[in-house]
C-alpha cells in the first residue's frame, strides 16, 4: 500500500515534514505539490504516479473535494480500482492511517476507520474550553 499526499501549492510538502518529525521516514509516503511553477501539468504527473505503483493500492488524499487536484485523481478511479481518494488533507488523519496501515487489510478499511477516528480533531477550542469551565462549575 502507497500514500501520497497531493495539494495545491507546497501544502503537502508541509504536511510530510511534520509527519517525518512526528513519526519518522515511511518509503511508501509520497507528496505531489501542485502549481508551484509555471511548467506543472498535473494530467502529466497523475500518470506518472499511476504507472510508478503498478496495480499497488494507492491512498491519495487531496486537500480540497472538488478542486482540481481532487478531480485530477477522481477521474482515474473509473479506470484504476487500485487508488482510492480521500479529500480534507490534515496532519492527524495522516498520522492515523500511517500508524495503522498494517492493522487492516484492505485500503478501504483502513481509510473508513481512519476517518472515523479523526473525525472529532477539528475543533473550535473555545468552546471546548467553556464545556470544560461549564463542567468544573457543577
Amino acid at each position: 500500500m502507497k500514500f501520497l499526499m497531493a495539494t495545491h501549492g507546497n501544502f503537502a510538502k508541509g504536511i510530510k515534514e511534520s509527519i517525518e518529525l512526528v513519526l519518522g521516514k515511511f518509503q511508501n509516503l509520497n507528496e505531489l505539490s501542485c502549481y508551484t511553477n509555471k511548467e506543472f501539468d498535473l494530467e502529466k504527473e497523475i500518470e506518472k504516479i499511476i504507472n510508478g505503483v503498478n496495480g499497488e493500492e494507492l491512498i491519495v488524499v487531496t486537500d480540497i473535494y472538488g478542486g482540481s487536484v481532487n478531480n485530477g485523481f477522481l477521474q482515474k478511479l473509473e479506470n484504476h480500482k487500485n487508488i482510492h481518494v480521500v479529500s480534507g488533507l490534515n496532519l492527524p488523519l495522516m498520522i492515523e492511517l500511517l500508524s495503522e496501515q498494517d492493522s487492516y487489510i484492505t485500503a478501504r478499511e483502513l481509510i473508513m476507520k481512519s476517518l472515523e477516528n479523526t473525525k472529532d480533531e477539528i475543533k473550535y477550542c473555545n468552546l471546548e474550553i467553556d464545556k470544560m469551565v461549564e463542567d468544573e462549575e457543577f
